[in-house]
């Protein structure tokens, strides 16, 4: 209908008219039937994402995502390429793109100027690269606060101290004013991102792989870069974790085992609150090396713990059997970490009841942002960025103990 108007119009000439209509006839006559709707954001693009991310990362990425009639005419648009992906946007949106080859840039360019293409590709894009995000190692969420900040601004974070106990109130009824103090800390936000582009060339190629690889890795990047810079803070400890504020030990009796998990648990418990009373909050997460991951498994998984010692007394029963949540983490013993170590670990309360360490996303964004749009002048192709807007700061050192391990 669009070639029969222009041709009405004395818009096209005759070679370029024949060129549309060969165009369209080998798109219908190659493409798998299916019945796409106008609507702009339903039925249509849905499938088109389907398809995309099924011919990209297989079925196990779409399986948990849409619903079955989805998948099934998804199904039908499997090992469709860069072009046919982006033809297929604009035509929810009624415009025919013709050839790629025979202009490349009026083709990208009347592809962006509808709404479905760029909405569609950033779909793909993010949904593949939240997939590659949350891939990354995932310690840090076991261990972290996760909050909201509004800005950019520095954002003060405060533990109230002082005695909240509740007293018993007289006959006259009055409640009396608890007296609180104050210790803070700060999140301040910044931007952390990555730009890549889709060449001319992979679209000239239709590769919808090199398409795919480009979200992944923005994805996988993003996550690198929060364990990155949230293990930089949690491991430069020095002065977080030290004997003066009762949670730090080292020594020989603080080796991962049942003696040195004792003392650990033991210390933790101990620690008071600023007018000295028991905080009376239990650890729940058990933070340890690759190294010692096994040590760990065995003491949480294991009923009984046997001496094999002749002629010696013992107890089986072990005190310690699924009492914490089990942490491993690659970035523990990695030497381009100040604070390293294969041998030193930490019993740490639950997070989001007493932090030791706290990530802010802005606006409670926890997923980085991925954009797709038509490139520059300059450069035929599509480009993408990604980034992720968040903040880590040490929090409340009550919160957790470090034994070294190690004398």
């Amino acid at each position: 209908q669009e070639l029969q108007g222009r041709a009405m119009a004395d818009e096209i000439n005759l070679d370029e008219l024949r060129a549309g209509l060969l165009e369209h006839v080998r798109v219908t006559r190659s493409a798998p039937a299916l019945h796409i709707s106008a609507d702009g954001g339903g039925t249509g693009r849905t499938v088109i994402e389907a398809a995309a991310i099924l011919s990209v990362a297989g079925d196990e990425a779409v399986a948990k995502v849409y619903d079955a009639r989805t998948l099934e005419a998804a199904d039908k648009m499997r090992g469709l390429g860069i072009q046919e992906l982006i033809a297929s946007a604009a035509a929810i949106d009624g415009v025919s793109l013709g050839r790629f080859r025979t202009d490349p840039r009026a083709w990208l360019q009347a592809a962006f100027s509808t709404v479905s293409v760029p909405g569609i590709l950033s779909s793909v894009a993010t949904k593949l690269l939240i997939t590659a995000f949350t891939s990354v190692e995932q310690t840090w969420r076991l261990i972290a606060k996760r909050s909201s900040v509004k800005d950019f601004k520095a954002s003060p974070r405060y533990r109230l101290t002082g005695d909240m106990k509740y007293i018993e109130i007289g006959p006259d009824g009055e409640l009396k004013h608890a007296a609180l103090g104050e210790e803070s800390w700060q999140v301040q936000a910044g931007t952390y991102g990555r730009m890549v582009g889709i060449t001319r060339q992979m679209i000239i190629n239709d590769d919808l792989g090199a398409f795919g690889e480009i979200p992944a890795a923005l994805g996988r990047g993003a996550g690198l870069s929060i364990n990155e810079i949230l293990w930089t803070a949690f491991l430069d400890n020095a002065a977080f974790f030290t004997a003066a504020r009762n949670n730090y030990a080292e020594g020989a009796n603080t080796a991962l085992a049942i003696t040195g998990l004792t003392n650990a648990e033991t210390l933790f418990l101990d620690q008071v609150d600023g007018d000295g009373h028991p905080l009376s909050i239990p650890p729940a997460v058990l933070l340890v090396p690759t190294d010692l991951s096994a040590t760990a498994a065995q003491l949480m998984n294991s009923a009984e713990l046997r001496d094999t010692t002749a002629s010696k007394l013992y107890m089986v029963a072990n005190p310690h059997a699924g009492k914490f949540e089990v942490g491993v983490s690659t970035y523990l013993k990695n030497a381009a970490f100040t604070g390293y170590s294969t041998k030193a670990w930490y019993l740490l309360a639950n997070p989001n009841v007493l932090p030791v360490i706290e990530v802010g996303f802005l606006n409670g964004k926890e997923a980085p942002t991925i954009e797709t749009a038509d490139a520059n002048f300059n450069t035929l192709g599509v480009e993408m960025r990604g980034y992720h807007d968040f903040a880590v700061a040490l929090a409340d050192y009550r919160g957790g103990v470090k034994m070294k391990g190690e004398v």
